[in-house]
């Protein structure tokens, strides 16, 4: 497979940049990379060119609500409840002792700027109804009602609204 995978470290928005420019099965992003840059749109642009027609784009990205966070409001919790609402302009984060400025972008954005060159194949919420990592302990404190959020997000993750108001939602899309 090392003849078939490769890699190389470029910005986002430098995608152009890359040396081996495929054209490539997938383009694949995971745990909302693209969250750390105010450019998607220049971003997604970037994608068709680098893409087999009919290859696909699976991103998995933050959106602007988030239903958990949103209920840490009746914990005091008001920064991080709210957090995501304010964010047209970028937010600090703080993840493991690094700093850096996060957007958060809804489903309808990417589809709004990949719709002429792409198909949505598939959207939906992660940690919509089970709480996000951060929550770790509620799984060990309250187990039955964990597994029950599991079986109903597993059931709903890609009907509206849950589709949209998880942690995250990842969706795939392929390029006509």
């Amino acid at each position: 497979m090392e003849k078939q995978v490769t890699n190389e470290l470029c910005s986002f928005t430098e995608l152009e940049d890359l040396k081996n420019k495929g054209p490539y099965d997938m383009i694949f992003s995971n745990f909302a990379g693209l969250n750390c840059t105010g450019e998607l749109d220049k971003v997604l642009q970037s994608f068709s060119p680098l893409l087999k027609v009919n290859g696909i784009v699976t991103l998995v990205i933050l959106p602007k609500f988030c239903l958990w966070e949103s209920l840490l409001l009746f914990k005091g919790d008001f920064k991080t409840a709210f957090r995501r609402f304010f964010s047209n302009k970028g937010v600090k984060a703080h993840i493991e002792g690094e700093y850096f400025t996060c957007w958060y972008y809804n489903p309808s954005y990417i589809i709004k700027n990949m719709k002429d060159s792409y198909t949505v194949l598939s959207d939906e919420g992660l940690c919509t109804l089970v709480p996000p990592s951060y929550l770790e302990n509620f799984p060990k404190k309250r187990p039955s009602l964990f597994n029950w959020l599991k079986e109903k997000e597993n059931k709903w993750k890609s009907k509206w609204p849950w589709k949209s108001i998880g942690d995250y939602y990842i969706i795939s899309l392929r390029k006509k």
